[in-house]
């Protein structure tokens, strides 16, 4: 198994590593990411449904990164500047835009190598066939096996590349779905809060 990888990884040249590591970091996002969110939008739709149930309800006092973005909102919102809803609902504007980064975190990064990978494979392609050119202009049209040996590098990096962009691309997608989730049950929570706000 681990000789056919790097016969695989040998035959598509330098680039194919680039693109194996850049594929994994990217991976490795996505799964912090994922858990991450996930573990949000449970702990949200506890903090969402105390909220709608008690006036007097109070998320757990947030801890590192595991507390939802309802509890964060809450215990940054300065309660002594709030007199009217129009100043809950500024304090809660400016609240909001910068928890966003936060829970973005990886996502755009993620996107970005999502549309590196298949560049990555192209820069192969280029790369092989300079190298098929180049066995043409030393030796003619006369040694096949070489010029296969630059045609198989750049087919073997744009496939790489297009096969592990697709997943990270549609995983990154579905990612971003969750969070606007995410984001809908805390506006939904900030919303109640809102309305009770005098």
């Amino acid at each position: 198994m681990l000789d056919n990888f790097l016969s695989l990884m040998e035959r598509g040249g330098p680039v194919m590593w680039v693109i194996f590591v850049t594929a994994w970091v990217a991976f490795i996002m996505l799964a912090e990411r994922s858990l991450q969110i996930q573990l949000w939008i449970r702990r949200a739709r506890q903090d969402q449904q105390g909220l709608e149930e008690s006036p007097s309800y109070q998320p757990h006092l947030p801890t590192g990164r595991n507390a939802s973005p309802i509890a964060l909102l809450l215990y940054r919102l300065n309660w002594k500047e709030i007199h009217d809803r129009s100043d809950l609902a500024k304090q809660l504007n400016i609240q909001l835009a910068e928890l966003m980064p936060k829970l973005e975190g990886t996502l755009p990064t993620i996107a970005i190598l999502g549309s590196l990978l298949p560049m990555l494979g192209l820069l192969g392609t280029v790369i092989g066939m300079i190298d098929v050119f180049d066995v043409i202009a030393r030796h003619g049209t006369g040694n096949p096996m070489q010029m296969a040996h630059g045609i198989s590098q750049a087919l073997l990096t744009t496939a790489s590349g297009l096969i592990c962009a697709i997943p990270v691309i549609f995983l990154h997608h579905l990612l971003v779905r969750r969070l606007n989730l995410l984001m809908a049950l805390t506006e939904q929570s900030m919303l109640v809060l809102y309305n009770r706000h005098g």
